[in-house]
């Protein structure tokens, strides 16, 4: 890299790359140890009833069994929620959703482990159980835990209501069922524990290696610092490797205990499928209002979110929805009510967007129903109300500082769909539309979570000039890696290839919370500068040393250390070596946190997020109205990013998010039958190939910096929340008829189009 050519906005190669590529890196299935077990464990295949009790003779007879273990084998405290202590990690006496565990088996090769947990035997009282969040919160329904299945209700309370909905000349009232949806991650669940005396190492494919750390500390009854969580390659997560980690590392990690041996458990796909967190299902209903001139006037938004049957992360997203339920408009009077409902389905989880991707496809349904109710174009009905300098507020009343991107996205998302040509297709393809979606996308984690808003890195300049760094936030195939890497050879002016990343390990940073909420680059990436900004405290002088000027005008660029009147310099590397022939510590350590935020959660009126993001999808579909096929052809999307860190990395993020969007709005879906998922396989829950993949066109505004590296805003979520929402609008919109169901399958599509088909009768 010259000096013309900075890191910032390029498209180096990724640093994990050329291992992957090749096959070189292991990931948690390619560990293997002397005397390492196996886990497998015994679940529950029903989804409500209680425990009377566990015959695990006929897995104790099998001879490679080492090890099995019940809840009584837990030396600490039995309990693995994340955030409420409502989930056991293994079964006591009460059974709530399927795939909950009953009992662990450590066995010398996996088939024998799974032949013993196959072989465990359990007599239970089957329960009534509840499995529409709707019926869930009514008086009289099966209780999932406690007195009552209403986990928690959010809301935003602003403006006049009662006049304002009473005086709108033209209001539209809708309910969208919108569903969930399972991670599809390359790399199911996978751990390997390592003991050693009082202390244990796991090694897990997951984003979150500190809740893994509590986790396990936890039920072995240990401190922190006798749990090392060191995160494994990881092949891919979504979300899904979140908080659910935890469960498998937490299993591994007491069997490893209990044996002495290193214990690897690995999830085949089925079961992975079959247990796992998904996308919260949700039903989201409307009653919003516009004057006569196109002008929102209010917006009444009640959601409810289906937990499944434990708490896990539901609260955090469901804040997000509830903030995110109006999406990038100004609206002056705004009612929403979010409620979360337990049921016995399969709990739910963190996925791409976090509650807001459901809402914003309720909201830009709406948005397409008002104007053609007021026979205004779509693309100029969001013109009219979008947000804009001079009308900044949120729905929660925060002012976005200026500029607002909002209508630039749209005007830039609209110019690249105008551009594309459709080639020949299928003629039974013969209906065709457009549809267009917004976000507003809140990053880092919302007010409510900001005690875990915190980063820690350390940078170590090696003698050579080259440099290690570490972070607390992981990488799972976004890009971390690369991005960190790009923000540390840009603040010391060297070429990306001198910088190394290495993946997190608990006891080589501090805790630094989740890798979620698009928050990785730009938590990690400030602690980076920080620590840069202490090492060179103590680098400067020696370059100014060397370079006769005063520390205050030294400058790092182009792989040097330089004058700020460019009269003289020095290779970077000589500086490198020079402190270390002082004795001067080169290892650095940075610290993040974002700054305080008010909120009031009974209004849910505030600042829930620190900054936002901002984009725009167009989508371009055709469909065969006769076998309800949909073919997405084009998406046109524009982003506001604050700045790009490395382009192609940035693009990918967007390309990516839009094909998993593509999926969730047209094929995948979970096909439940109380509590069990009936299709736990790629062969019967369809995601999109390379050949459904559309062509897509991606234009990155860099006009209003973020609080991220350098000006930088999170791009993993914003990337995935309009598009679902945009092909939905699209595939109305060439049908000319409502649909207010997600996925849009063949058999959806067919039933909006004609009503009386008589093989598609008994459908939801």
């Amino acid at each position: 890299m010259s000096e013309s050519q900075p890191p910032l906005g390029g498209s180096h190669k990724r640093l994990d790359a050329e291992a992957k590529i090749t096959g070189q890196t292991r990931y948690v299935g390619d560990l293997s140890l002397p005397g390492m077990l196996h886990a497998a464990v015994a679940m529950s295949t029903t989804a409500s009833a209680r425990v009377r009790s566990i015959d695990l003779s006929a897995a104790q007879d099998m001879p490679e069994v080492e090890a099995i273990l019940t809840a009584k084998d837990i030396p600490g405290t039995n309990l693995i929620g994340v955030i409420f202590p409502d989930q056991p990690l293994l079964v006591e006496d009460r059974i709530r959703m399927v795939g909950d565990r009953l009992a662990l088996v450590a066995a010398r090769t996996p088939e024998a482990a799974w032949r013993a947990a196959g072989a465990i035997r359990s007599n239970v009282e089957p329960l009534p159980g509840v499995f529409d969040p709707i019926a869930a919160l009514d008086d009289g329904s099966p209780l999932v835990h406690g007195t009552s299945n209403l986990l928690h209700t959010y809301r935003v309370i602003r403006g006049e209501h009662e006049e304002t909905s009473s005086e709108a000349p033209v209001i539209v009232e809708a309910e969208y069922h919108i569903g969930g949806q399972e991670h599809a991650y390359l790399e199911p669940q996978a751990c390997l524990a390592i003991p050693e005396r009082d202390r244990i190492t796991v090694v897990a494919s997951c984003q979150c290696p500190f809740y893994i750390q509590r986790a396990v500390a936890r039920i072995l009854a240990l401190p922190l610092a006798a749990i090392r969580i060191e995160q494994a390659p990881t092949g891919g997560a979504f979300g899904g490797k979140e908080d659910y980690p935890s469960e498998p590392a937490a299993c591994a990690a007491l069997l490893a205990h209990h044996t002495g041996r290193p214990v690897r458990f690995l999830y085949h796909r089925e079961l992975d499928l079959q247990v796992t967190t998904k996308r919260h299902a949700m039903v989201v209903r409307h009653r919003w209002g516009a004057d006569s001139d196109g002008r929102l006037l209010f917006a009444e938004v009640d959601a409810v979110l289906d937990a499944g049957a434990y708490a896990g992360l539901s609260t955090v997203v469901a804040e997000r929805a509830n903030v995110s339920a109006i999406g990038p408009y100004d609206v002056p009077v705004v009612r929403v009510e979010t409620r979360i409902a337990l049921t016995n389905n399969l709990f739910a989880g963190a996925y791409r967007g976090f509650g807001a991707p459901q809402v914003s496809v309720a909201a830009e349904a709406t948005m397409d129903r008002l104007a053609r109710k007021l026979n205004i174009d779509p693309v100029e009905f969001r013109r009219r109300n979008l947000l804009t300098n001079r009308k900044a507020k949120t729905c929660t009343g925060q002012v976005l500082p200026a500029p607002v991107l909002a209508e630039a996205c749209l005007e830039r998302a609209v110019e690249a769909s105008q551009l594309f040509v459709a080639g020949d297709r299928n003629p039974s393809f013969r209906k065709r539309g457009t549809g267009v979606a917004m976000c507003l996308y809140g990053i880092n984690l919302h007010r409510g979570g900001q005690f875990l808003d915190r980063s820690s890195a350390v940078v170590i300049l090696q003698p050579d000039g080259s440099v290690i760094v570490r972070v607390g936030l992981t990488e799972m195939g976004q890009g971390n890696l690369t991005a960190i890497q790009t923000v540390t050879a840009a603040a010391l002016g060297i070429d990306p290839e001198q910088v190394q990343v290495w993946q997190p390990d608990t006891t080589t940073v501090a805790d630094s919370g989740p890798t979620v909420a698009s928050r990785g680059l730009h938590t990690s990436g400030r602690a980076v500068l920080d620590a840069i900004r202490h090492l060179r405290e103590r680098l400067d002088p020696v370059a100014a040393d060397l370079l006769g000027c005063d520390p205050r005008a030294v400058e790092l660029a182009g792989n040097e250390a330089r004058v700020a009147d460019g009269k003289s310099s020095i290779p970077f590397p000589k500086v490198a070596e020079e402190m270390a022939a002082r004795r001067i510590e080169s290892i650095s350590t940075g610290w993040y946190r974002s700054e305080p935020r008010e909120f009031d959660e009974e209004t849910g009126l505030g600042n829930p997020y620190s900054s936002y993001a901002i984009a725009c999808h167009v989508a371009k579909v055709a469909v065969d109205p006769d076998l309800g096929l949909v073919r997405v052809e084009h998406v046109a999307a524009a982003h506001d990013v604050g700045r790009v860190i490395h382009r192609s990395a940035a693009e990918g993020q967007v390309e990516g998010g839009i094909v998993q969007a593509m999926g969730w709005a047209l094929t995948e879906e979970l096909k439940l039958d109380k509590g069990r998922l009936l299709n736990p396989g790629f062969t019967d829950y369809l995601i999109p190939t390379s050949d459904d993949v559309p062509e897509i066109s991606v234009t990155f505004l860099e006009d209003a910096p973020g609080r991220g590296p350098f000006g930088a805003k999170g791009l993993g979520e914003p990337s995935f929340i309009p598009a679902a929402a945009a092909i939905r609008n699209a595939v109305c919109d060439a049908l000319e008829v409502e649909i207010d169901r997600l996925p849009l399958t063949p058999p959806t599509v067919v039933l909006a189009t004609d009503p009386e088909q008589p093989f598609l009768h008994g459908l939801p």
